[in-house]
């Protein structure tokens, strides 16, 4: 274990070398370049690069659509990290990409990968079958909406409390701005952001009433409206938001990657509402109250898994397994039979489908800011949601030959499970500014509760969590920041169905780096130490022999960029993930029912980013990004399932390996255009149904007036038959995306 460990430091310090290399090699390049300082003024002046409005004037900052780069670092916007790989969304971009969801924003940005299972719903507890987002390969990622946790320790939604329901999210005309932070960030962030964070941030008010009408269409049904209002009295000082929106789609349609013929996707079809309202006050430069709340609901049918249409011969014939004469029921159906996943067919036949009820409120009084922006505040949360779970498993193992004898019985009594999410919390924070020294420090208490109700019985939790967090953001002169940060983290104890949880608690460290080789030149690093409990869900579901311990282990990230010219910008990150122990989930099927697992296992997961971006001139540039994760998963002491299988195959996720992104972008006068080119590669091909997939995608927004604009997008144009996720168990091209698609929309705003 030393070994390997030293192993890894030697590994990151390479990189780090290697990227202080990468920015000295760039500084050199500026100082040979001086003597063209002129011209390269004169090319910037030409180029009239529009720029972000949220950047303070002077700044020097692209607005690269979808990503935010500003070559000036002295000008920090977010106070508490320290350099690192930092993207922001803002309402521009999310407006001028038409975006529908979060989820629409997000998948945008470099290293951010937006895993699904080609459709919206899910049922609760199961990782595979519900959408899942990560960060450089990393799961264990904070989402925040105006500084509020949306997860919950006592349960999860996905089985990883680290795993969001993007239906709990504000909808997308609340959101004023999305910061993408990859890696840790902060120590103000927790033990367990090994990941990153997402931080949303919702809109304010104007200080002229504004409102705005977006309807739009497109294929199956597709169909979106929302209305948005906001405003302020006639000081300035009293803000309000108000939005509301409704958006619903037929089933979806996906090219099979067997047959080459496009297949309807049974029971995807959904709907989703949503509604905000923040008000909020400023007394004056340095005390504030912000209240928010909203509310999200959606209803959204899942299919399991989509047919294999090369083995639908045995499933019509009932042939798959051998039959019981008496109860007309496969006897031996497993996963490891060919067109095992037909069996799903039931299930959407009968209209499996989750509801999903969210209402999110919060309270922020802000008695203090630094000159950078580190505010002292106190926060209170309430967080609340709400599932309520359909699904038809009782007919599971029927050959289809007999299955009228049992499809009335099955459609009247379903099973049904209510799951409910409760967590309470407040904040308190202190930050100052002492000459070199920006200390923050505060205290975070939350309260998780989770009840369900299902046929067999009610079950009940709850769970304490204790955050004290400080950090120093040390100046060690102009060019180099140090900050090193401490977080104690505190777990209550508890019972969960009748399964006994210690408390438990652990003191971590972390520390960033940072340093300016030049205004146009960067170079950072970090090392944080990870700590994530186990809760009573995972303690419930493990084995005898396999006692599950706490989640540990450390990240590291370093990374450089650099600004070349005025056209001319790139970043490089590399990351490692090593969890001397982390908990693997997944769930089988014992002939009976579904048995759900969790496991100690060893992780380590590597990832690189890279991203360039180009500036043609007035309103040409293009934006290309390349990301790569390699991770493993192996358990420590479980090598066989009950029913012979071999957990590794499930606990791994499988994923495509690399990303590559093109971003072609027109940006002038009144026309907006992004052509986004997507390659996924290095697809296992036991799991995946290619070893690549290509896709091109297309935004395109017209300014017809003062107060209309036009837009249209669409969707995987080459109609390619692609997965984002493999499943060991039901074989490739299970869960297929979305095929060709498009969304005609008009927005007008009064």
């Amino acid at each position: 274990m030393h070994k390997r460990i030293q192993r890894d430091k030697k590994a990151v310090l390479a990189v780090a070398v290697s990227c202080m290399a990468f920015g000295i090699g760039g500084m050199t390049q500026a100082f040979a370049a001086q003597g063209a300082e002129e011209r390269a003024q004169k090319m910037e002046a030409d180029m009239e690069v529009p720029k972000d409005p949220a950047q303070a004037q002077g700044s020097d900052a692209y607005d690269l659509g979808s990503t935010v780069i500003s070559a000036d670092r002295h000008k920090i916007r977010n106070p508490y990290t320290t350099g690192g790989d930092v993207n922001v969304i803002t309402r521009r971009d999310i407006e001028k990409h038409n975006d529908s969801t979060v989820q629409d924003a997000l998948q945008r940005i470099p290293g951010v990968r937006i895993s699904t299972p080609g459709y919206r719903g899910g049922e609760y507890g199961f990782e595979s079958f519900n959408t899942e987002f990560t960060i450089n390969g990393e799961g264990s990622i904070v989402v925040l909406v105006d500084g509020s946790r949306v997860d919950n320790d006592a349960n999860a939604f996905a089985g990883n409390k680290s795993r969001v329901n993007l239906a709990t999210l504000p909808g997308i005309d609340d959101v004023e701005q999305i910061e993408v932070i990859k890696g840790s960030g902060a120590a103000i962030y927790g033990a367990d952001a090994a990941g990153g964070v997402i931080s949303i941030t919702t809109r304010r008010g104007t200080k002229e009433p504004r409102t705005a009408l977006n309807l739009s269409t497109g294929s199956w049904g597709h169909h979106r409206a929302s209305l948005t209002h906001t405003g302020a009295d006639a000081s300035g000082t009293l803000r309000y938001a108000l939005s509301m929106s409704r958006e619903m789609s037929g089933d979806t349609a996906y090219q099979d990657a067997y047959t080459g013929t496009s297949q309807r996707f049974d029971n995807t079809h959904y709907q989703s509402n949503n509604l905000s309202f923040g008000v909020s006050k400023d007394f004056d430069a340095q005390h504030s109250l912000l209240l928010r709340y909203y509310h999200a609901d959606e209803t959204a049918h899942y299919p399991i898994t989509a047919p294999d249409y090369r083995t639908m011969g045995s499933f019509y014939s009932g042939t798959m397994a051998p039959v019981n004469a008496a109860t007309h029921r496969y006897v031996g159906l497993s996963s490891r039979i060919p067109g095992y996943r037909n069996i799903f067919l039931y299930d959407a036949w009968l209209g499996s489908h989750d509801e999903t009820r969210t209402n999110n409120a919060s309270l922020r009084y802000v008695f203090g800011k630094t000159d950078e922006g580190a505010e002292s505040f106190v926060h209170l949360f309430r967080n609340y949601t709400r599932y309520n779970m359909t699904d038809y498993a009782g007919i599971w193992n029927v050959p289809y030959p007999y299955i009228g004898a049992f499809w009335d019985h099955a459609k009247a009594y379903p099973g049904q499970h209510e799951d409910i999410e409760q967590t309470t919390g407040a904040s308190v924070q202190l930050a100052r500014r002492i000459g070199r020294h920006s200390l923050t420090g505060g205290v975070h208490f939350r309260k998780s509760e989770y009840e369900g109700h299902s046929p067999d019985g009610t079950s009940d939790t709850s769970r304490t969590m204790l955050d004290l967090y400080l950090q120093d953001k040390m100046r060690l002169g102009d060019k180099f920041v140090l900050t090193p940060g401490l977080v104690y983290t505190h777990y209550g104890s508890g019972r969960y169905e009748g399964t006994h949880f210690a408390s438990a608690g652990k003191l971590t460290g972390s520390l960033y780096g940072s340093y300016d080789f030049d205004r146009n030149s960067n170079a950072y690093f970090s090392a944080v130490q990870i700590f994530k409990p186990v809760t009573g869900l995972d303690r419930s579901r493990q084995f005898a022999g396999d006692v599950l311990q706490d989640e540990t282990g450390w990240s590291y990230t370093v990374g450089a960029s650099r600004k070349f010219t005025p056209r001319d910008s790139a970043e490089i990150n590399y990351g490692v993930t090593d969890m001397d122990n982390a908990i693997g989930r997944y769930s089988i099927h014992d002939g009976m029912q579904w048995r759900r697992y969790s496991v100690n296992a060893k992780r380590r997961k590597q990832a690189l980013n890279l991203a360039y971006t180009h500036h043609f001139g007035k309103a040409w540039s293009l934006g290309t990004s390349y990301s790569w994760v390699h991770e493993t998963f192996s358990t420590k002491r479980v090598r066989r399932n009950p029913d012979g299988t071999n957990p590794d195959d499930f606990i791994n996720a499988y994923r495509p390996r690399n990303i590559y992104r093109t971003h072609l972008t027109y940006d002038r006068n009144r026309w907006f255009a992004d052509l986004s080119y997507t390659i996924y590669s290095g697809n296992d091909t036991r799991f995946f149904s290619d070893s690549h997939f290509d896709l091109l995608d297309l935004s395109l927004n017209y300014q017809a007036g003062k107060d209309w604009q036009i837009y249209l997008n669409g969707y995987n144009l080459l109609n390619t038959a692609y997965e984002t996720r493999g499943l060991a168990a039901y074989g490739p091209g299970a869960l297929p995306e979305a095929g060709r698609s498009f969304m005609l929309g008009a927005k007008y705003t009064f």
